[in-house]
């Protein structure tokens, strides 16, 4: 059983990871394997956020279809483990990539510099995670230290 609550992915998105779909036409979504995820995990420690190969998770060189540059994709899995990708391709890599089609406890984008969280958004098309899902991404990331004062929301949902 999960320790969050998750939500899923709307049901219009259906079918977008098989070739051929209705969803993309000429495109199909795809969704992250259990061995192909491990590298898109964020680790917390001591308030900062780490990509998984050690680094400082920065999103400078980060581009989603909502924001622009300098925000990265991320979901939350049930059991509070965050994951991230630097690029949203539209109708190749989404939220729902990370989430491999399953439901999420919070989906949207992050901003970082070196390693410090500066803002978090609940923009997500696939899940649009109404706002207490937002809500539990926050609490993982204040279980792990994160300094959430100066941490700017945008929240839609």
């Amino acid at each position: 059983m999960p320790a969050y609550a998750v939500t899923p992915r709307l049901a219009q998105f259906e079918g977008e990871h098989l070739p051929g779909n209705s969803v993309w036409r000429t495109s199909h979504v795809h969704y992250l394997s259990d061995a192909e995820l491990p590298p898109y995990r964020i680790a917390i420690r001591d308030g900062l956020l780490y990509r998984a190969d050690g680094s400082l998770f920065d999103t400078a060189d980060s581009h989603t279809h909502w924001s622009g540059q300098g925000r990265a994709i991320f979901v939350m899995h049930g059991d509070g483990a965050i994951y991230s990708a630097k690029e949203h391709l539209v109708g190749r890599f989404h939220h729902s990539s990370l989430g491999q089609g399953k439901p999420v406890a919070g989906a949207g984008e992050l901003e970082a510099r070196d390693g410090v969280l500066t803002a978090i958004t609940d923009h997500s098309s696939h899940y649009c995670p109404p706002r207490r899902y937002t809500e539990q991404v926050l609490s993982e990331l204040a279980r792990g230290g994160v300094d959430l004062t100066r941490v700017t929301r945008e929240l839609r949902y």
